[in-house]
């Protein structure tokens, strides 16, 4: 199933890239890092050990435009060097996008990617929250979710994903969209249960005035742990939201509705929840600063093997200092509540984390970055330590710069 998953990603990237070769000339840009630094807790286990390291990171990106639509194509390649026990590791991310428009009210977008990381509890610290320059108003960024059932355990993650959506102008004040998304991931060295996931989208928006917008949802998806049927789940989430565009600059969204959840827990049985989902987030951008805030909850998928109430919150900043030197500031929390229905226990863990850097431009195509961060991990079954660290590097910019 894996190799079949994987090659159901392989056939859509091709797909995007080919559209993409039928597009207008190519902006290629290449980033390569290099940096070194120390942490107390790299990979937050019971027992930390304070490690030096150096990480040499490469990231390809290529983006495709013309009047109807945009394809990215992109990617990571990182290989880091501890001083000690930790060894070496190595982080891989392969992504594509693409988004084009039909005709003047119908508009499609297809997205697919490819991560492996051993340290995914780590790396999800790090989200991209700057605005494209020219955009406009956006909504507060999607931030991927952490499972921190697997955090202290250096487990190699692998995630495929892919998803297709559409869209469609009704009149002049309502628009209808639906999706349907397909996921694995996996779990290496024994410690959780790989699983699928399947899900299907339906929303309908409404504006209500220049600023002002109703939102209606549900979300129907499917849960499939390999190798045993315990934990195979069934989500059901409808929501209504409002979007308000308060300004030129400041934007609000919020969501609330409820997620049911039909768990198989084994010899025929079946668990039954409703719990709360929603959603809020707040986003404040301008030409040389940006702030956005966002929060939810819902019921996700775990490592563990079942279905959880996973809680985020994440609060980013960044602010162009002076024609050289920007500083950009993140924050996150998440909690995974796993009550152990058709589980062989329960758990609830929470991470709390932070990140800031700061990047001063040598030139027009080198840079300086700092980076100090924190994290750490609350865990009622094991106590570890938090993780301090700083890094320290240079990267250089390679091709067409926007």
């Amino acid at each position: 199933m894996k190799k079949l998953a994987s090659s159901l990603i392989a056939g859509i990237l091709a797909c995007q890239a080919h559209i993409a070769l039928a597009q207008s000339e190519p902006e290629a840009t290449l980033e390569v890092s290099i940096g070194g630094g120390v942490s107390t807790n790299p990979y937050l286990y019971s027992d930390a050990e304070t490690a030096g390291s150096v990480t040499l990171s490469v990231s390809p990106s290529i983006i495709y435009a013309d009047e109807v639509g945009e394809t990215r194509l992109g990617g990571n390649l990182r290989v880091s060097q501890y001083s000690n026990r930790y060894g070496s590791d190595l982080a891989a991310r392969l992504e594509a996008s693409t988004r084009r428009m039909l005709d003047e009210l119908t508009s499609v977008s297809i997205s697919s990617s490819v991560q492996t990381s051993r340290s995914a509890i780590q790396d999800g610290l790090n989200f991209d929250n700057i605005a494209t320059p020219g955009s406009g108003p956006l909504q507060p960024p999607e931030i991927p979710l952490l499972d921190t059932t697997i955090a202290g355990t250096r487990a190699r993650v692998t995630h495929v994903s892919t998803s297709l959506g559409i869209s469609r102008a009704l009149d002049e004040l309502s628009s209808a969209n639906a999706s349907i998304a397909l996921s694995g991931t996996y779990i290496g060295g024994g410690i959780g249960f790989d699983y699928r996931n399947a899900s299907a989208q339906l929303g309908y928006e409404r504006k209500l005035s220049e600023r002002t917008s109703v939102t209606l949802g549900s979300q129907f998806g499917v849960v499939d742990y390999l190798g045993r049927r315990t934990g195979d789940s069934v989500i059901v989430s409808p929501r209504i939201g409002v979007r308000q565009q308060l300004s030129d600059r400041l934007s609000f969204m919020a969501d609330a509705g409820i997620s049911y959840v039909d768990t198989d827990i084994g010899a025929g049985f079946h668990s039954k929840s409703i719990s709360f989902a929603g959603s809020i987030g707040v986003c404040d951008r301008g030409p040389n600063q940006n702030i956005c805030f966002s929060a939810g909850r819902s019921a996700q998928p775990t490592a563990l093997g079942g279905v959880s109430t996973v809680t985020t919150a994440s609060l980013s900043y960044d602010t162009q200092l002076s024609a050289t030197n920007r500083i950009a500031l993140s924050a996150r929390y998440g909690r995974t509540n796993q009550d152990g229905r058709g589980l062989p226990l329960s758990r609830v863990t929470d991470l709390i984390g932070a990140l800031a850097t700061y990047t001063h431009e040598l030139s027009d195509r080198v840079a300086l970055t700092v980076t100090p961060s924190y994290s750490k991990i609350y865990d009622d079954l094991q106590k570890r330590d938090a993780n301090f660290a700083l890094m320290i590097g240079l990267t250089v910019i390679f091709g067409k710069q926007r």
